[in-house]
């Protein structure tokens, strides 16, 4: 009996342990899912192999050079959500606006982040 009781406490720990792997290979839970729901892939590759981050406006501020992104996390930013970046070139805020999906590129700029290259991705 007291081994049936370690077989089932195995099984169980490698039931709970199960999932890991899937996780670390970069695969979403269902709650992940539907928590970002509407935003595509994190990076896609473009010409050069640098790869661009992807997310949706949540608000422009032409006059401040300054754009509001719902993202994915990211290897400089890793927590993800949705965050106001400064935009180095204010041209790119061109017909964009709440809604468009982007693809972007972001550089850290001493305490803050500032996004170097935007992409209207619709």
């Amino acid at each position: 009996m007291f081994t049936s009781r370690i077989t089932l406490a195995a099984a169980l720990a490698v039931a709970a342990v199960a999932p890991l792997p899937a996780y670390a290979a970069g695969l979403h839970s269902l709650h992940e899912i539907d928590q970002n729901q509407g935003l595509e892939d994190c990076t896609a590759e473009v010409p050069n192999g640098a790869p661009l981050a992807s997310g949706r406006i949540v608000a422009v501020d032409k006059d401040a050079s300054r754009v509001t992104i719902d993202f994915r996390p990211l290897p400089l930013l890793p927590e993800g959500g949705v965050r106001v970046f400064a935009v180095e070139d204010p041209a790119s805020l061109k017909g964009l606006g709440p809604g468009d999906r982007v693809r972007f590129e972001v550089e850290r700029d001493g305490r803050g982040f500032v996004v170097t290259r935007l992409e209207n991705s619709n």
